[in-house]
């Protein structure tokens, strides 16, 4: 009955739960994994059926152990009590772990109304400012759904939150410590979840004193030797194998699942003997992400037809420019109505945005007041939409205003196109950024985000 009601008037659980789905779903759908999982033999298991990495299971002082491919981790999040730690190396697949335990949790919550209901939080945001994790949280729930801070604030306290927190390499390295602290004071508070994931680097986290104040640890490991030569054969990716498989240091980098997809989708962008000659392990993978983001560049999209395509000196400098952005920012996650007016560059650029929004709110006015006189006879109209018009120049602007003056002042400058929309969603489907929302959008990973701001 849910999906008969639109999104914006159902219950505000029913509303939350659906756009986590959505957001799940659109991460799962938009991996890398996925898009050479269609290139997969016909006889091969379907996505998600089992994973192609080994993965450890640490609980308290007891000795880690290898979990068989057919426990999942939703099973071990039920036997850790829902309080569990997911590590790994960058790009070893831990937000697909995350993505894959939150899809199972938002089944069991729209079943069971007695369940809390999972949300996907970025660390990345979290300052040392934002004060206890519990306010960051209803911050968030606010910012990133419409949550109102009292209602965020009741199911903190009555439990109906199961926060799965990603990403904490994305904390600032100084902050990293202080924000498992943080955790774990929330943890240990009387607004304590009764389950909570968090995920990080295992670099990151063993540099960090403090350990997180939960039940079980989940060690996402590196691929071995045959769980490459098997995923590229699966993957029809038989020549890179031959090409790789005598190479210690390009079988290196494919012991990193989101590296693995990335030589299995460009390939054929690749320069092998060029890259074998490469012997610095960072320039490797700086030659594959190039390669990776000059195959999908050339990929043809249903937003722009034939003969109309944007050049890739275009895509890269736009994507460029945002990567840097979200960089100088600290966010992971990009709002196509909640640009900053911070953003722009220079003080010239924030006159003419100060200007336009004082400008066409004024015109606004008047036009309201001229519409006014015409239907009223009187001359009356005209004139309070014109005291109007000079009161608003002394007010805060309006913010579809301000959006609208925002993206024509970035546009004149050349760092964002006229049809930004059209172009973020054209580079979702280029396996360049993710759609998470009907406007929000990330990068398909942080590598990826990183390496377009040094573009």
């Amino acid at each position: 009955m849910s999906k008969l009601i639109p999104l914006k008037l159902q219950p505000p659980r029913d509303r939350l739960l659906e756009e986590v789905k959505h957001e799940v779903q659109a991460g799962l759908a938009q991996s890398l994994h996925a898009a050479v999982h269609a290139n997969f033999s016909p006889d091969s298991q379907p996505l998600g059926a089992s994973r192609c990495w080994d993965v450890e299971v640490k609980a308290g002082n007891r000795p880690s152990v290898r979990l068989p491919l057919k426990v999942s981790i939703s099973q071990v999040f039920d036997r850790s009590s829902g309080k569990l730690v997911v590590l790994g190396a960058t790009g070893a697949g831990k937000t697909t772990t995350l993505l894959e335990l939150a899809k199972v949790l938002v089944s069991r919550a729209q079943k069971d109304a007695s369940l809390p209901v999972p949300v996907l939080f970025e660390l990345g945001t979290w300052k040392e400012h934002s004060g206890a994790i519990a306010d960051w949280l209803i911050a968030q729930l606010q910012y990133k759904y419409s949550i109102s801070p009292a209602a965020g604030k009741k199911w903190l306290t009555a439990q109906k939150l199961l926060p799965l927190l990603d990403g904490l390499d994305e904390v600032e390295t100084h902050r990293q410590n202080l924000c498992i602290q943080a955790i774990n004071q929330f943890v240990d508070s009387e607004l304590k979840p009764k389950h909570l994931v968090a995920c990080s680097s295992f670099e990151v986290y063993k540099n960090c004193p403090t350990r997180f104040k939960l039940q079980a640890a989940v060690l996402l490991k590196p691929l071995t030797e045959t769980q490459i030569k098997n995923y590229l054969l699966e993957a029809r990716s038989r020549e890179l194998w031959y090409s790789i498989e005598n190479e210690p240091e390009l079988l290196k980098l494919a012991k990193t699942p989101l590296l693995l997809s990335m030589m299995a989708l460009a390939y054929d962008d690749i320069l092998i003997e060029a890259w074998k000659r490469i012997t610095s392990a960072e320039e490797q993978r700086k030659y594959l992400l190039t390669a990776y983001i000059r195959h999908q560049i050339a990929r043809e999209v249903k937003q722009y037809p034939r003969n109309k395509e944007l050049r890739p000196e275009q895509i890269r400098h736009w994507l460029g420019w945002l990567a840097r952005r979200m960089e100088q920012q600290g966010i992971q996650e990009f709002y196509l109505d909640r640009i900053p007016s911070s953003w722009l560059q220079t003080s010239q650029q924030q006159r003419k945005y100060q200007f336009g929004v004082k400008l066409l709110g004024g015109l606004i006015w008047v036009i309201l007041g001229l519409i006014a006189t015409l239907v009223s006879g009187s001359i009356w109209g005209l004139i309070a939409g014109a005291v109007v018009a000079v009161i608003s120049a002394l007010l805060p602007g309006i913010p579809g205003i301000e959006s609208l003056i925002l993206r024509l002042v970035l546009w004149s400058n050349g760092y964002i196109p006229w049809d930004y929309r059209r172009f973020l969603d054209a580079a979702a489907d280029r396996l360049l950024l993710q759609k998470t929302g009907d406007r929000r959008y990330r990068f398909i990973h942080d590598l990826l985000q990183k390496h377009f701001a040094e573009i």
